[in-house]
């Protein structure tokens, strides 16, 4: 099962918000430390913010899940999930056995792209555990 979600599409206000506090920002650092403290502050906030900015593409596959962006990839295999947790936007495969503040950083989080049953029934039947 493979989708995509482009964030900046479904949010355009976000984006338009996002683009107006980058550019505060690199005009902040010019005039601060230079013509090169602003290209740099530039790519910061866009490597930060890529997710939101570019296209994210998710595949199942019977071995894994993946999220891929511009800049990053994230692959948790099943074997390796520990742990699900399903909310409003998406499903978070956790490879730790409880919660915990490390939750944020590790696994993958996949995100509905308005197929939030299909997503749900792949995970379920491509879990080993099946839950």
């Amino acid at each position: 099962m493979t989708w995509k979600v482009h964030l900046a599409r479904k949010h355009p206000t976000k984006l338009l918000c996002l683009i107006g506090i980058s550019a505060f920002v690199a005009t902040t650092a010019y005039w601060v430390i230079g013509s090169l403290g602003s290209v740099f502050t530039a790519v910061l906030m866009i490597a930060s913010s890529a997710e939101f900015i570019f296209p994210t593409r998710y595949t199942l596959t019977r071995e894994s899940a993946v999220c891929r962006t511009l800049l990053k990839q994230s692959e948790i295999k099943w074997a390796d999930v520990r742990r699900c947790y399903v909310d409003d936007m998406g499903v978070k495969l956790s490879p730790l056995d409880r919660q915990s503040r490390l939750e944020a950083f590790r696994g993958v989080y996949l995100r509905f792209a308005d197929n939030e049953a299909g997503v749900i029934e792949a995970v379920k039947s491509l879990r080993p555990d099946g839950k």
